[in-house]
């Protein structure tokens, strides 16, 4: 029932919020129940044990599948991080990756600059807004700053112009979410989707941390508008923090328009959160 129904769990003390980002760790519990199935014996409980293993199925089987692989006949690859201290090293990283673009989020005094520089001859068109970066190999067009409703700016969008066409980038770095309150989150979220509700553009994707997992409520109107790009790996694409082991996958490459081909995580960086490396096909959508 929690995992069926954590959206309308009320959302007091923080409660809501634990439930829709932890539903896929509730699965552990399967394990547990199987152990008390044998215990107890008899056909009802192993019946019984069914249920709650359908449910899991239905709602992460597919998303824990590695997608197979995909030939693509016009690909553009988008990297994102959310950065500590070393965030040259992480810029580095995911250019060698092969990404043509590049987002970071969290960037501290005098870190663009000093990216900008160590990017400038595979990178060397960016556009950055308060924390928040995009360097390119393509150059930019269409600059603007986004606040997404919280009086500062802290996302950005700019149309990054392939030998393809144009395609709009969003970059994103939304307010953190605790249990003791998570209003400008959800704020954010809520706008970021009206912003791409009402984008004309044939070709966008979006990119960074939205500090909401895919199963969040607050997430949905996002995931109304774009689509994540499926993990090419085992699991589901966990990306914070990075140590003792990853639990949440608050980090995000979401697209319309175009087709996510492949999506890895990258451990970039000194920072607590993994980078994501996305492949997508200009020529699908």
């Amino acid at each position: 029932m929690l995992m069926a129904f954590h959206q309308q769990i009320p959302d007091v003390a923080g409660l809501g919020l634990i439930l829709d980002n932890l539903t896929p760790w509730l699965g552990l519990g399967i394990p547990l129940l199987l152990l008390l199935t044998i215990v107890l014996g008899g056909r009802a409980t192993y019946v019984a044990l069914l249920v709650p293993t359908v449910v899991w199925g239905v709602l992460f089987g597919s998303a824990a599948l590695p997608s197979a692989p995909v030939d693509s006949q016009d690909p553009l690859v988008v990297a994102s991080q959310n950065v500590h201290q070393d965030a040259v090293t992480s810029a580095r990283s995911l250019a060698e990756s092969g990404a043509e673009v590049i987002t970071l989020q969290e960037l501290g005094e005098g870190q663009i600059d000093l990216v900008t520089d160590a990017l400038k001859r595979s990178h060397p068109y960016y556009y950055s807004v308060s924390t928040v970066g995009l360097w390119s190999s393509y150059p930019l067009s269409n600059p603007e700053p986004l606040d997404l409703g919280l009086g500062w700016d802290r996302a950005l969008r700019a149309d990054v112009d392939t030998e393809s066409g144009p395609v709009r980038v969003y970059a994103v770095h939304a307010a953190s979410a605790r249990p003791t309150g998570h209003d400008e989150r959800d704020t954010m979220l809520a706008s970021l989707a009206d912003y791409v509700a009402k984008d004309p553009s044939s070709k966008v994707i979006a990119a960074g941390d939205f500090n909401a997992t895919s199963t969040d409520r607050h997430f949905a109107p996002v995931a109304d508008q774009l689509d994540d790009v499926h993990y090419s790996a085992w699991g589901l694409a966990m990306t914070w923090p990075r140590t003792p082991f990853a639990m949440l996958g608050i980090d995000h490459v979401m697209v319309r328009g175009v087709t996510g081909t492949s999506l890895n995580r990258i451990p970039a960086g000194d920072s607590d959160h993994y980078a994501l490396r996305a492949s997508v096909d200009l020529a699908g959508g």
